[in-house]
């Protein structure tokens, strides 16, 4: 669903500013070839580096301010989860999540790691593409918690679809996970399915 006319409006202007330095009298032109190749501004900062370059053209310096952008987002929102609780209902891990892979045009899967007072460690994408086979990742996943010292684990994927559900496919596979974590001692906090405005936590929702 498309913005509203005025929040793409706002949308537009503001991407102008930001590129104005790196485009000159071209930035509202630039502005409005991103917001329309990509549909709004979550998902130009979302976007993939290589689809950013291709629609942003010469303007690879307005590139690297839309990726400056977008780290200063993820900075502060991230800044919320250093040391407190890794629980799936926390609307803190809800808008970073969102901000971090909701808008983003392919399959995003992303760990937060916890401690065992299951608390925030760290927060990293474990791979880009179809989150359908979790399992093939579960050696990865494990090795990265142990290396961390992490004794738990939260699970995000997006739903570029924006249908803030799993799919059938989600469930077998984190419920496969959570079965091999817990033979090795790590707990799956959750699975949290992630859209631009929302966010479905598959244990709340008794899917594990």
């Amino acid at each position: 669903m498309p913005p509203p006319a005025g929040a793409a409006v706002r949308s537009l202007s503001v991407v102008a500013e930001l590129l104005a330095p790196f485009a000159g009298d071209d930035a509202p032109q630039l502005a409005e070839r991103l917001i329309s190749r990509f549909g709004t501004l979550g998902r130009v900062l979302s976007a993939p580096l290589p689809q950013l370059r291709a629609a942003a053209g010469e303007y690879d310096s307005a590139v690297g301010a839309i990726f400056g952008a977008r780290r200063l987002v993820e900075a502060a929102l991230s800044e919320e989860l250093a040391g407190v609780p890794v629980d799936g209902g926390d609307p803190a891990i809800h808008r970073y999540l969102r901000a971090r892979i909701g808008g983003s045009r392919d399959e995003v899967l992303h760990a937060i790691f916890a401690d065992a007072s299951q608390r925030y460690i760290a927060d990293e994408p474990v791979v880009v593409g179809s989150s359908s086979r979790i399992e093939s990742r579960a050696r990865p996943l494990i090795e990265r918690a142990l290396a961390l010292g992490a004794t738990g684990l939260l699970l995000a994927h997006n739903h570029p679809s924006g249908r803030c559900r799993p799919s059938a496919d989600d469930v077998a596979a984190t419920r496969s996970l959570a079965q091999i974590a817990e033979a090795l001692e790590l707990s799956l906090i959750d699975h949290l399915i992630v859209t631009r405005t929302r966010v479905f936590s598959m244990r709340l929702g008794g899917c594990f």
